[in-house]
């Protein structure tokens, strides 16, 4: 435990303080901060019901966040691997496992960071509704989600693959792919083939989930099949990164 905690000290301390989460984090706060005056400001964009604005700047987040989740996650071992650094690091008394752990830790934290500066952009735009509360309640468990989710994955392939170039395009390919639906038409994922891809996408679980909540104004048992499908997802990529940190690691 007190290896672990070491190490996420060690990621928290790198990542923030170090170009790429710094610039990560402060880009995620201007892009909210454009929207969310787009959407209170601009005459067009105001009209929109306020339930569907919270909506959209809540897509936003989880969009960021699983942005973020992917760019640091993939630098985790494929990033330390190309600064040379790697085989100090598990030439250290510590496990593999450990390292994995503590990195998918530091990703849950900066997650928390995010969301707290995203709390005041939810804020503004959803000021005049009824929907703040639902709205942070579940783009805060979505969110955390959605990071050990695509953390778990970035940190898997960046075991097992050397470069941190490769790794990174492959996981903003499924970054991609699976938040095709935030920018799909609601018709073209109303056909029996788009609900049952919606289903097993867990991004698209979570912004159905969001739309549930913030539009429809529906419980918490409506949302049971989603969440669990997205639990499902990190329930497997924790047991896979766990059985894949047991074995050596290539340099």
């Amino acid at each position: 435990m007190n290896q672990i905690k070491h190490l996420v000290f060690k990621e928290i301390r790198e990542q923030i303080i170090s170009s790429r989460g710094g610039i990560l984090i402060i880009a995620a706060s201007i892009i909210l901060a454009v929207f969310s005056l787009l959407l209170v400001s601009n005459t067009e964009l105001s009209l929109l019901d306020n339930a569907q604005a919270v909506y959209m700047m809540s897509g936003i987040t989880l969009i960021l966040t699983s942005l973020i989740a992917v760019v640091l996650g993939s630098d985790s071992f494929a990033g330390e691997r190309g600064r040379k650094t790697l085989e100090t690091l598990i030439s250290a008394p510590i496990s593999v496992r450990n390292i994995a752990v503590s990195k998918l830790i530091a990703l849950i934290l900066i997650y928390l960071l995010l969301f707290f500066v995203s709390v005041p952009f939810l804020w503004a735009v959803a000021s005049t509704g009824q929907n703040l509360i639902p709205a942070l309640e579940y783009v805060f468990s979505t969110g955390i989600l959605l990071v050990m989710l695509y953390g778990a994955l970035s940190v898997i392939l960046s075991i097992k693959i050397k470069t941190y170039k490769a790794v990174l395009s492959i996981n903003m390919v499924i970054l991609l792919l699976t938040a095709a639906p935030f920018i799909l038409s609601p018709s073209l994922r109303q056909s029996a083939v788009g609900r049952i891809l919606d289903l097993l996408n867990p991004f698209a679980c979570a912004l159905n989930t969001l739309d549930s909540v913030i539009v429809d104004s529906q419980g918490i048992f409506y949302q049971a099949v989603r969440l669990t499908v997205i639990g499902f997802y990190v329930l497997l990529f924790s047991c896979v990164l766990f059985w894949i940190s047991k074995r050596r690691i290539e340099l």
